[in-house]
């Protein structure tokens, strides 16, 4: 179930993590890690206030947090995807 998404606000936090808030997902902190040049969900600490987060809510939230960055040209173009 892929709906409107908004990145809220995200942050380093080290070793080549992001920990990111989206506004369908408020209580859920989303963390993403790097692969070569851009990110990838990791995990999400999921809280039962939110809805349940489908894959391709997850894919969303990639192309949100590599576009943040500017990265989502590489994010598209890599060799392998989901």
């Amino acid at each position: 179930m892929v709906m409107e998404m908004k990145l809220i606000r995200w942050t380093y936090s080290g070793r080549g993590r992001i920990r990111a808030y989206f506004d369908v997902f408020p209580f859920s902190t989303v963390v993403l890690r790097r692969i070569r040049n851009f990110y990838f969900v990791e995990y999400v600490l999921w809280e039962k206030a939110d809805p349940i987060v489908h894959s391709n809510d997850l894919e969303v939230m990639e192309k949100l947090i590599n576009d943040e960055l500017k990265v989502l040209d590489e994010y598209l173009t890599r060799k392998t995807k989901r």
